[in-house]
């Protein structure tokens, strides 16, 4: 079962970069948060991005859709969007 646990604000970057990190693998914490667009970020690709949404959603419990997230610019936007619907991270019942 999963509970939902608030990020203090210093871990929300880091949370949100290692889900980024781990649809784009090739890509360097610099180039993913500098990129303009997501065809950008080294190694994207349409399967990387669809495994980028599922992350967030796997996360941070939200939703986003294909074609909300590719007007965004990688990052940044997607940070913000993911303050607007409430940024918590799920973990694990113990």
């Amino acid at each position: 079962m999963y509970r939902r646990r608030y990020l203090p604000v210093d871990d929300r970057d880091d949370h949100l970069m290692r889900c980024f990190s781990s649809a784009f693998p090739s890509a360097t914490r610099d180039e993913i948060r500098t990129a303009k667009t997501f065809e950008a970020i080294p190694g994207w690709d349409s399967l990387r991005m669809v495994n980028l949404l599922a992350v967030l959603d796997d996360e941070f419990g939200v939703q986003i859709d294909l074609p909300e997230v590719l007007e965004l610019e990688p990052f940044d936007a997607v940070k913000r969007r993911l303050l607007e619907r409430g940024l918590t991270a799920k973990e694990l019942d113990e």
